[in-house]
């Protein structure tokens, strides 16, 4: 491999890697900086990579069950776009454990893109196979990492279930008032600072304070908010990308109100993963839940949440309505500023506000109302605009598909001929042999003739490589033309009404900024940015 060429190193340290001395200290085969020293010092003893450029993608912290990671997106869309020529890895289990998805990778998409792929542990280098499947060996592995991980994760669960019925607590994050143990693993302590808070909100609502008004007032005191309290104290990328106004509002109150956490138990098991592969959590009913007594210091009594659970039950709950298909772009309007879902109203002339404002006066979020009906009007327009964009380029995405098809029945074409060229070369060798073995040509002439023939197999072998290659691009080119902003907008240019299906299939976010500034962000964005390249390019021939 030439200087200008690739090498992507992939790190992946695992949630599951588990811990083995008293310091928390990962094993030591599994740590980031092993697994990049074993790499770098696999990659620095191999010529045809040594001179390579390296770029390292490292996931920390992540399973391999699936392949929703940021490093190893990062990593496949650099792939995507051929900025990678070659990926290495540690073992198969670090790219990942799902042994149906890693096998598709293995065998069909690093193949037809060209990216050799090295699995240093496994001694895999699919460049040995020449453009052969990995092999019933190596699908067996992966397989063992599938079913390794499924019954990991039992066995987690089983030993996780085993100490919250010990009342051990252990979330990520121990609730708003509480820290967790540095000495005491599994344990929460008072959080001084926060738990002053808590006492107090508990005691307004005693006192009878409504939930809002509780929260408009710890606003305007400058009171940091549970969520601005985390990401001020824990140094984690999880909070460190948590962004917007992170006010008090009624749902932070709501939550505090209802936690028995201040009462000095442990609540745990409110929601369960359901499967091994799932990105997901789903509630637990609340009779399942795990919950067990005196386990940390308490910040209220029993007696004051028992008397505020009656309080805040007293609260109206709104009726349940059957969902009104009318409120057509419902849950879509965001103010433009904090990002947040703008209120509706529930008045003859509907309007939405944002109700940031109402908890913070100094919050710059759109302070006005606007109008449903306004929106609605702006965004069926702009739909018919769409549409004609759609009707107008939908010829020009079916020449430039049928110009693809074109080239693939070429390119098709042009294989088969080779293909027969070589058949008939190789007829030609069986010919020459027979001759030789008749007499008819001396051992000197046969070699001649066998080594013309095969140095014209070994070029037009060589031929048919590259054509494949062009043949699976302009496949890939074809399947892409296939443009769903044009297949969803097209026909549209004369609708006169909105649906709520329509909506949900076109409209991703609509976001105000003013009565007079709307954005509104589509679905199939990409595809319409192909579109008007496609159009620019028209233009311009």
């Amino acid at each position: 491999m030439s200087k200008n060429r690739i090498v992507a190193m992939y790190i992946r340290l695992s949630n599951e890697d588990t811990d083995i001395s008293t310091n928390d200290t990962k094993f030591e085969s599994n740590s980031v900086s092993n697994q990049r020293d074993l790499l770098m010092d696999f990659i620095s003893h191999h010529e045809d990579l040594a001179d390579c450029n390296i770029l390292e993608f490292c996931d920390d912290g992540y399973s391999g069950t699936n392949f929703h990671r940021p490093a190893v997106q990062s990593l496949l869309s650099k792939v995507r776009q051929r900025e990678i020529d070659c990926i290495v890895v540690k073992d198969f289990s670090r790219l990942g454990r799902s042994y149906l998805e890693l096998g598709d990778y293995l065998e069909q998409v690093f193949p037809f893109l060209g990216v050799r792929f090295i699995s240093v542990n496994d001694g895999y280098d699919s460049a040995r196979d020449k453009g052969m499947t990995a092999g019933l060996d190596i699908g067996l592995k992966n397989l063992i990492y599938d079913l390794y991980s499924k019954d990991l994760s039992q066995k987690v669960k089983i030993a996780k279930r085993a100490k919250m019925k010990k009342g051990e607590y252990i979330g990520s994050f121990a609730p708003y008032g509480y820290l967790k143990s540095k000495n005491k693993k599994n344990t929460i302590v008072v959080d001084k600072e926060a738990a002053v808070i808590v006492k107090r909100i508990y005691k307004l609502v005693v006192q009878g304070n409504n939930i809002s008004t509780i929260a408009k007032m710890l606003n305007g005191e400058g009171v940091p908010s549970p969520a601005r309290h985390f990401q001020n104290n824990h140094d984690n990328k999880k909070w460190r990308k948590a962004k917007g106004n992170l006010l008090w509002n009624s749902m932070a109150i709501l939550k505090i109100l209802r936690d028995e956490t201040y009462t000095g138990k442990t609540v745990n098991h409110k929601r369960e993963i359901p499967n091994v592969n799932s990105r997901s959590t789903r509630a637990v009913p609340r009779e399942e839940w795990i919950v067990v007594p005196n386990t940390h210091e308490a910040i209220i009594s029993e007696d004051l949440y028992i008397q505020t659970q009656k309080i805040i039950g007293q609260v109206k709950k709104r009726k349940e309505r059957i969902f009104d298909t009318t409120r057509v772009i419902y849950g879509k309007v965001k103010c433009g500023i904090c990002k947040k879902s703008l209120q509706r109203s529930h008045t003859k002339v509907i309007y939405y506000l944002c109700r940031s404002n109402y908890y913070d006066e100094n919050c710059s979020c759109f302070k006005g109302r606007i109008k449903e009906q306004l929106i609605i009007e702006i965004l069926l327009e702009t739909i018919r605009k769409q549409a004609q964009i759609a009707n107008k380029s939908e010829e020009l995405i079916l020449q430039i598909k049928q110009k693809s098809e074109n080239e693939i029945l070429e390119l098709l074409q042009s294989i088969r001929k080779a293909q027969q060229y070589i058949e008939r070369l190789n007829a030609l060798k069986i010919e020459e042999y027979e001759k030789y073995l008749d007499g008819n040509i001396t051992k000197d002439d046969y070699l001649k003739q066998k080594e013309k023939y095969n140095g014209e197999i070994e070029e037009t072998t060589f031929q048919i490589s590259k054509v494949e290659t062009e043949y699976e691009l302009q496949k890939l080119k074809n399947k892409e033309s296939e443009n769903q902003f044009v297949e969803h907008f097209k026909n549209k240019h004369e609708i006169k009404e909105l649906s709520r299906e329509l909506v949900n299939e076109l409209v991703d976010s609509i976001y105000v900024y003013s009565e007079n500034e709307i954005e509104i962000v589509w679905n199939f964005r990409d595809d319409y940015s192909r579109v008007v390249e496609v159009m620019q390019g028209s233009d311009e021939m």
